[in-house]
């Protein structure tokens, strides 16, 4: 789970990336080689979509047509933001900043891809920020479980029973074997498929790894080497 868990902030940390290097490689050629014309606004429409929740999605378009100071003429269609759209009429002519090399490559905003760019760092620093936290926590757990292991005393536990969590997988939930150890003090597995537990009886002796914080199961960390029940 933790390694998917990585992998899935990695590729969208990769995503967010991508997007920004491609906004900003576009930002330092519209520095280069934008030029500034009008462009006549022949149509404009919006397209609503609905997701899966039922949450629906409002894309704005403009039909444009605009002449490049070489002699060309380039209609396109692109997203824009709602406020331009509501304050923009069929028959305006729009300010827009398009590549020389490449006219069908717009900004109807100057600096727009400079400031997508910006804006896709942030959230990339804030997502990748979460993504460290998020995972501080379980890495934690995994190390204070190796330590156990390695440095706790090691003590016979009994088992007294399992525990369903409400963390579910495929719509089946996980549970959790319990435990008393031997001053008294109970403690609980990582969780399992009801199934995996199923050969650990109440009364049962397991052994247990004494950490900082609690103890840890054998068979969650796995046994110190040299030793066996």
């Amino acid at each position: 789970m933790g390694g998917w868990l990585t992998l899935i902030f990695v590729l969208i940390l990769s995503i967010l990336t991508f997007i920004s290097h491609i906004s900003l490689n576009l930002a330092h050629r519209f520095d280069a080689e934008g030029r500034e014309t009008a462009a006549d606004l022949l149509d404009k429409y919006q397209r609503v979509t609905t997701d899966s929740d039922g949450d629906r999605e409002v894309t704005y378009y403009f039909q444009l047509r605009f002449e490049t100071n070489r002699g060309e003429t380039v209609n396109l269609t692109r997203s824009v933001g709602s406020s331009l759209y509501r304050n923009s009429d069929i028959g305006d002519r729009v300010p827009i900043w398009y590549l020389e090399s490449e006219p069908e490559t717009t900004e109807l905003r100057r600096g727009e891809n400079r400031t997508a760019s910006i804006i896709t760092r942030w959230i990339a620093l804030v997502f990748g920020i979460a993504a460290l936290v998020a995972m501080w926590f379980p890495g934690r757990k995994a190390v204070a479980a190796v330590r156990a292991r390695r440095y706790g005393t090691r003590e016979t536990a009994r088992v007294t029973g399992t525990k369903r969590t409400n963390y579910r997988v495929n719509n089946r939930y996980r549970y959790r074997l319990t435990w008393e150890e031997q001053d008294g003090r109970h403690g609980e597995s990582l969780a399992y498929k009801e199934h995996q537990l199923s050969p650990y009886q109440p009364g049962q002796e397991i052994t247990v790894y004494q950490g900082i914080k609690r103890a840890w199961w054998s068979g969650d960390v796995g046994e110190r080497p040299g030793t066996s029940d």
